[in-house]
């Protein structure tokens, strides 16, 4: 075969791990202190406040990898411990919605009609994906703030 019958594949790969998140961590945690120094927060309000610490610490601590690939004919996406893949021959289309945080959210449009929603820690940016799946002609829509 020629090789724009195959284009290039595409790969995306993120952790949890970050920079970033250790810098909000560590911001939190010390307006969390200074709530308790400066403005003698009771207690109940610092547990309170604290609680969002819980599930970003461990995302830290355990660090999992999320991401997706598309290649030799396969749209394949993994999240934490749980791997997917996909004939592309099976989708028709990928639908954007966006989300009231300014977020997308995507799911693919299977040709015998069921939806499967990609996680979110596993996508790349909106762009990316449409240009991808634009190359090797799976066309993508999107839907602006639906509510519901």
């Amino acid at each position: 075969m020629s090789e724009s019958a195959h284009p290039a594949p595409y790969h995306f790969e993120r952790q949890a791990r970050s920079l970033a998140l250790f810098v909000v961590l560590l911001a939190w945690g010390l307006g969390l202190c200074l709530m308790w120094i400066i403005f003698q927060a009771a207690w109940f309000f610092l547990v309170l406040f604290a609680l969002p610490l819980g599930p970003a610490l461990w995302d830290l601590w355990r660090n999992p990898h999320s991401g997706l690939s598309i290649a030799d004919g396969n749209f394949q996406w993994h999240h934490g411990g749980s791997e997917n893949q996909l004939p592309l021959s099976e989708i028709e289309k990928l639908r954007l919605d966006r989300r009231w945080d300014f977020s997308f959210r995507a799911t693919l449009i299977l040709r015998n009609g069921q939806k499967l929603r990609l996680p979110q820690p596993a996508l790349p940016k909106a762009e990316e994906l449409e240009n991808a799946l634009s190359l090797i002609g799976i066309p993508s829509e999107r839907h602006h703030f639906s509510v519901f």
